[in-house]
């Protein structure tokens, strides 16, 4: 069963800025970084961090370039593959993994005195399981949502583990579910790649949303119902002009401190 969701104005959009902050990095980063150049980098973790805790989960679901080139990974997949999806008992037993590896790298952190928001690589050098980590994160990110989309994101990405916790403690953005309008038709459960049960949840909140809106779209929740809506610090958002808005801001921003620090600091 093909699993893709549906293209509507919103996912349009939506996957344009995708595009271009995938882009950024692999050619940017990634492409430099091979050939022995320093790369150009618009991602920080200070500004990533920064972002979780005032806007919630937004860059994983916009403007991750690993979370990006899985889910472009995913849509090339479901043309050629059938999209798996890991049977539910099993996927609440493995989305733990990511919360185990947080552990494990924040020891390290700790241990051996890595700077986290320095040079990734000198982190996944350190040792041999997190060679290991890093050279499997390829896989997991590039051929894996070929069949299984979001794997990397729902099993084994550390940082989207933090960055729940980050959204449990201080949900200052949620998906909100008024129960009273809700039909349990489970569309939302059915189009949302973490495989969050929306449909049984008054609100999604640290719970592995990446906040790409998908069950926000006008073609999942039935029109006269409307159940499910956006809040960010306890105000309705329509999700097409806040994802964009922020993404704008999001890269001005970055793009400004990053000039500030290479130039001034």
């Amino acid at each position: 069963m093909k699993r893709t969701k549906k293209d509507t104005p919103f996912t349009k959009y939506r996957n344009i800025i995708r595009a271009v902050f995938a882009l950024s990095f692999y050619t940017l980063v990634l492409i430099p970084h091979l050939a022995g150049y320093e790369g150009f980098e618009i991602e920080s973790e200070y500004i990533v961090s920064a972002s979780i805790l005032v806007l919630g989960p937004w860059f994983c679901g916009w403007a991750c370039p690993f979370g990006n080139a899985s889910y472009f990974m995913s849509r090339l997949g479901a043309l050629i593959f059938p999209q798996l999806r890991i049977p539910n008992k099993l996927h609440h037993v493995l989305k733990y993994l990511k919360y185990a590896l947080l552990v494990y790298f924040l020891s390290l952190f700790i241990i051996q005195g890595i700077n986290y928001f320095g040079d990734h690589m000198l982190m996944y050098k350190s040792n041999w399981f997190t060679l290991v980590y890093i050279k499997f994160k390829h896989i997991a990110v590039l051929l894996i949502p070929l069949f299984i989309p979001r794997f990397f994101c729902k099993y084994l990405c550390f940082q989207k583990a933090a960055y729940n916790l980050m959204n449990y403690i201080l949900p200052s953005s949620t998906i909100q579910r008024e129960t009273s309008t809700c039909v349990n038709c489970k569309k939302c459960d059915r189009v949302c790649p973490m495989q969050i049960n929306i449909s049984d949840k008054k609100q999604i909140s640290g719970q592995d949303c990446l906040s790409c809106f998908n069950c926000l779209d006008k073609d999942v929740c039935p029109p006269n119902h409307k159940s499910l809506s956006l809040q960010v610090w306890g105000k309705n958002e329509k999700q097409l002009q806040y994802g964009v808005t922020i993404s704008i801001v999001y890269l001005a921003i970055s793009l400004f401190l990053l000039f500030l620090t290479k130039y001034y600091l």
